[in-house]
């Protein structure tokens, strides 16, 4: 457009009035100046509307001849975002003689800020397609929306392709009038998991219009995630018992599959671990794998106490992120020490025992009580006690003997009182050495309950 007032010395004409450029790219815009006075002249070019860091020119100053007309190249390139936003400018291009500084041509044109341009109804401005971001963080999309009708109209945003808990907006519904355009910006966070996996992610911007339903402008972009390498690691138990089982759990927390290397070490390399002191695992992005080993001493004591080997589980991922977990091997000796002292109590107490026995009388068996006497006597002795009949037997006719006369029958005695029954064996008092040993079992008893107690909880100890 050439504005070309009356009178004037110069005229500044621009080959294309409607240029487009994207945030950090460049463009050439033409403009061609002329000197219509009949003399040599210095004019100085001057340019509003954006901002004089975003133009570059040739020569501030240009000198020409009399009706001489030269062309001139313009130098455009917006800043990357967020200096560089996208949006429609208008720019004025100014030409004045140095001479005569009210005597200068300006022309005018639009300049559009964006690196896509939706057209319509409503129109869509972005400038950017591909943004990168990280886990856990964001990213501001700023973007321009303009109504291109001739009535009033309101605009609803939406997004597609990416959860929706991941986007905000500034303005969900953003009014405009004819002709009016309106910055919103569209804020991107992926949260920290492996939900937002490594590398791009295609998504569409979508405007609406409330008036014009079917009128939509679509923009297609891309989030570029980049990779997160971080993983938990855990070792449990952190004390095992020697050939027990440990576990040592890692957590990719990244998201891309991260290839780990898991190694074991002990000082004085006194710990022999099983399958294999190192091991590889490949975890994919937000599982978790657990591996499994044994750890033993190389060599047990006989006797003693048990010991404690420290040692040291190592988790390196590929990146080179190391974690060293700490535990120890518990390791008892083949016969405890609490075995020895247990046999000598027990074998002095036997000794104890013979010698308590010995002392006290005996062997338990000469002292269980004899059993009462049979009475001899009866208050009547001259009642003889009833007597069964002899079995039948044969009779025979007895052998021919002698006759001899019968013998005389002895005197009678004087009968004696009968005499007093003795008292049962079970009340009289018993004599040193036939009453038993009741004191035996009682210390007995008193001298192997604790070896018993100290047995069963050393046993539940271990």
């Amino acid at each position: 457009m050439q504005d070309r007032p009356f009178n004037a010395k110069v005229a500044i004409q621009v080959k294309s009035t409607d240029l487009t450029v994207a945030p950090g790219s460049s463009a050439s815009v033409p403009v061609v100046l002329h000197n219509l006075s009949g003399k040599d002249g210095f004019f100085e070019i001057s340019i509003r509307g954006i901002p004089s860091t975003w133009v570059t020119v040739p020569a501030p100053v240009v000198r020409l001849a009399a009706e001489e007309q030269r062309e001139l190249a313009l130098a455009i390139q917006p800043p990357l975002p967020p200096q560089g936003r996208p949006g429609r400018h208008q720019v004025v291009i100014r030409a004045a003689s140095q001479d005569a500084p009210q005597q200068a041509a300006e022309a005018t044109w639009t300049l559009t800020v964006a690196a896509l341009e939706v057209p319509g109804r409503i129109g869509l401005l972005l400038a950017a397609t591909e943004f990168p971001v990280a886990l856990g963080e964001r990213v501001a999309i700023p973007l321009v929306l303009f109504n291109q009708g001739l009535e009033g109209d309101i605009v609803n945003l939406s997004v597609d392709g990416i959860p929706g808990s991941w986007v905000y907006a500034s303005s969900a519904a953003t009014a405009l009038s004819p002709g009016q355009q309106q910055e919103v910006t569209l804020t991107i966070q992926p949260p920290l998991s492996a939900e937002g996996g490594a590398g791009r992610h295609p998504f569409r911007i979508m405007a609406r219009s409330q008036a014009a339903p079917g009128q939509v402008a679509a923009a297609d972009c891309v989030l570029n995630i980049a990779v997160l390498t971080q993983f938990s690691s855990e070792l449990r138990p952190q004390r095992i018992e020697a050939g027990e089982t440990g576990r040592v759990i890692v957590e990719n927390q990244g998201n891309v599959q991260q290839a780990f290397k898991l190694s074991w070490r002990s000082p004085d390399d006194g710990l022999e671990f099983e399958p294999a002191p190192t091991q590889e695992l490949r975890i994919p992005p937000g599982e978790v794998v657990m591996a499994e080993f044994w750890a033993k001493p190389r060599s047990r004591p006989l006797f003693g106490r048990e010991r404690v080997w420290p040692f040291t589980s190592q988790v390196q991922a590929a990146e080179g992120q190391t974690r060293n977990l700490n535990g120890e091997v518990v390791s008892r000796p083949l016969i405890p020490s609490w075995v020895v002292p247990t046999v000598l109590v027990a074998i002095l107490a036997i000794a104890c025992v013979v010698i308590l026995v010995s002392l006290l009388g005996g062997s338990p068996q000469e002292g269980v009580p004899p059993e009462a006497p049979a009475a001899t006597a009866t208050a009547d002795e001259g009642q003889p006690a009833p007597t069964e009949p002899p079995p039948e037997q044969p009779t025979e006719p007895p052998p021919e003997q002698p006759t001899e006369p019968p013998p005389e029958p002895p005197p009678e005695q004087p009968t004696e009182p009968p005499a007093e029954e003795p008292p049962a064996a079970e009340n009289l008092p018993a004599e040193p050495g036939e009453g038993g040993l009741p004191c035996v079992p009682a210390a007995a008893g008193l001298i192997f309950a604790p070896l018993l107690v100290v047995s069963r909880r050393h046993q539940g100890e271990q």
